[in-house]
């Protein structure tokens, strides 16, 4: 996935004046910037939930800057937020399930009419989503709701519903702000299980830990622009990062 020269401006406040990056197989990228600077501005246009004033958005070497927030999806853009944006009343599993894409069950005249394959597919999404929920440790908890688990689970939770989206891109929001080093341990590691598998990951984060461990390069967004770094290190000793959070 590649943002090409993206500018965007709210009235007089420009946000974003020119902005590029690139999201690479089994790669991961943190982006990274002072409060306010538009890190999550570029992932709603990148997602398509607000649209850019100028620049493209590529992925596969195909444009989809006109294309709808589900639409994106759907080519393979998964995304997280802060809120979690997790169904409470509903089980750990049934969340996961529902993220899987083109479900039979999902069009109407099957919803009218259901029948055999219906059935087996959602077995076979109940026994996938119980892997995924392994893969991302909390296959223990698989029957409880998602409004009673801790935070942290949570947290592996909304990670675990956008892994069933199959995306091949994913944008994480801040997946480790608030959870303990336990579950930032765990959330480590399954990002560094994506990563091996050739997933494209994109992550905004401020836990240098973390940073620490599973970033391949930064990416600073300072004044609408988009600078990269090889490393955390190289990162926190560069002028222009101290000037901008001094």
């Amino acid at each position: 996935m590649r943002a090409s020269h993206i500018a965007k401006s709210y009235g007089e406040h420009k946000v974003l004046s020119d902005a590029t990056l690139e999201a690479s197989a089994g790669r991961v990228s943190v982006l990274m910037g002072a409060n306010g600077s538009g890190k999550t501005t570029l992932f709603n246009i990148i997602s398509g939930y607000i649209g850019q004033d100028s620049g493209e958005i590529h992925l596969d070497d195909k444009e989809i800057s006109a294309l709808k927030p589900y639409q994106r999806k759907r080519k393979g853009i998964g995304r997280t937020f802060q809120d979690m944006r997790l169904i409470g009343s509903l089980s750990v599993l049934e969340n996961v399930m529902l993220a899987f894409p083109d479900q039979e069950g999902e069009k109407w005249w099957k919803s009218l009419f259901p029948n055999k394959s219906v059935a087996i597919e959602q077995l076979n999404n109940a026994s996938q989503a119980a892997l995924i929920l392994k893969e991302c440790f909390i296959g223990d908890i698989a029957s409880s709701k998602a409004n009673e688990i801790s935070y942290g689970q949570q947290k592996l939770l909304n990670l675990a519903c956008c892994i069933a989206s199959g995306a091949s891109v994913l944008l994480l929001d801040e997946p480790v702000a608030g959870v303990n080093p336990v579950f930032r341990e765990k959330l480590s590691t399954i990002i560094q299980n994506l990563k091996d598998l050739g997933k494209s990951i994109l992550i905004i984060e401020h836990n240098a830990d973390f940073i620490e461990k599973v970033a391949d390069e930064i990416l600073f967004l300072h004044k609408g622009q988009i600078k990269r770094y090889g490393s955390y290190q190289e990162f926190r000793n560069a002028p222009e990062v101290i000037d901008a959070y001094v």
